[in-house]
């Protein structure tokens, strides 16, 4: 598995500001994923629950590169303990 945070800010695609944490599976795809909204909303979405009326768990095979693009905002590597702690401390909703 890999982890990653990611921040739109200072994208130049004209996205929402937003943070989000990403665990892809080893099958390429995206297996946990936490968007944190600046007004204090946050979506959680797993395999068991891929949407809701709010978003959805990204679909198909994760592209590092090209989700690494500064245009998007900022990518990172993170640990996994680093995931699971944002992934328990987080509420959705």
């Amino acid at each position: 598995m890999k982890h990653y945070l990611y921040c739109s800010a200072g994208n130049t695609e004209g996205l929402d500001e937003y943070i989000a944490f990403f665990e892809i599976a080893n099958d390429g795809h995206c297996s946990r994923y936490l968007e944190i909204r600046p007004v204090g909303c946050a979506l959680k979405y797993t395999v068991e629950k891929p949407a809701d009326e709010f978003g959805a768990l990204p679909e198909g095979p994760w592209d590092a590169l090209e989700a690494a693009k500064p245009k998007y905002g900022t990518l990172k590597d993170i640990s996994k303990e680093l995931f699971d702690s944002a992934w328990a401390g987080v509420r959705a909703g």
